[in-house]
């Protein structure tokens, strides 16, 4: 019986690595029961790249509408016990797959099981090893215990999945981590320590100095969403005043570049309401009288 529906949202792909993904998911170990790719309204070849391809299932969005819904469309017409999710830029190393299940089917209560990566450049050449259990000051890893699973790293049991309704298409970002914060429980997250993925950075996507206003809004959305979780005087409660204050500063930054001082200032203002000893906050604060 087949057992994994592999998902891959893609746009434009035929200049983003799309092709090696699929390739890579083809070249496992343990055969992909079904392998979906969702096209998210491409402006390119993408269509006839995937349709050249055997045994590759193609489904296409008629308007752009995101990563999110494009993994959702994908995940409604999965028609397997167990969902993996590849982005276009990433690669699955030839035993993902059969490693994964077999600690997922072994383990009836978890939800997921997630493992470690590798990050890799344009040439996928190895930069860096990506552990997968974090403890860092934000509610990103404190309302998942930690647990930093990357889309292209894990295997969702599918009605876990469907409870909760998938990724919220609503998110521009972070709608990974919303989705494993809402999975999120006691016991039902496995962590495999092996790296059987590879996340690609290049250009734009290796850039995180100064966020667009797209992916601040998104932020702020996810904040919004998450902030009756975080009760005051709680770890959760402070690390949400911590990432409030990250989220204005960079805030600030954008208004700073974008030469909008006024709006610049009320961002950095409200940073250091949050974070009142930042050195840093306070010298842009300052800048900004002076552009």
């Amino acid at each position: 019986m087949a057992q994994i529906s592999v998902v891959i949202p893609a746009y434009n792909g035929t200049s983003r690595y799309l092709k090696e993904a699929i390739d890579s998911v083809r070249a496992q170990t343990l055969a992909a029961g079904e392998i979906i790719v969702v096209d998210d309204a491409s402006t390119d070849g993408t269509g006839a790249l995937v349709q050249a391809i055997q045994q590759v299932r193609y489904v296409r969005h008629p308007q752009n509408s995101g990563q999110a819904a494009a993994r959702n469309t994908g995940a409604r017409l999965a028609q397997t016990p167990y969902l993996a999710f590849l982005d276009q830029d990433d690669l699955w190393e030839p035993t993902f797959l059969e490693a994964t299940l077999g600690i997922l089917e072994s383990a009836p209560q978890a939800t997921l099981v997630h493992c470690d990566g590798y990050q890799v450049n344009e040439r996928n050449e190895i930069l860096e090893y990506d552990a997968a259990m974090k403890q860092q000051r934000s509610i990103t890893q404190l309302l998942r215990g930690g647990h930093d699973a990357a889309t292209s790293g894990s295997l969702f049991r599918k009605t876990c999945f469907d409870a909760v309704g998938g990724y919220d298409a609503a998110l521009s970002i972070w709608e990974d981590i919303d989705l494993i914060i809402r999975l999120y429980g006691p016991g039902r997250f496995i962590h495999l320590p092996k790296p059987l993925y590879r996340h690609r950075l290049y250009g734009h996507n290796a850039s995180r100095n100064i966020p667009s206003l797209r992916a601040l809004d998104g932020r702020r959305r996810f904040l919004d969403k998450h902030a009756a979780s975080c009760r005051p005087g709680t770890p959760e409660g402070d690390a949400l005043s911590h990432d409030w204050a990250i989220y204005y500063a960079d805030l600030g930054k954008h208004h700073l570049r974008a030469n909008t001082p006024t709006a610049a200032r009320q961002a950095f203002q409200s940073a250091l309401r949050h974070d009142p000893y930042n050195v840093k906050t306070w010298s842009r604060l300052v800048r900004s009288y002076f552009v």
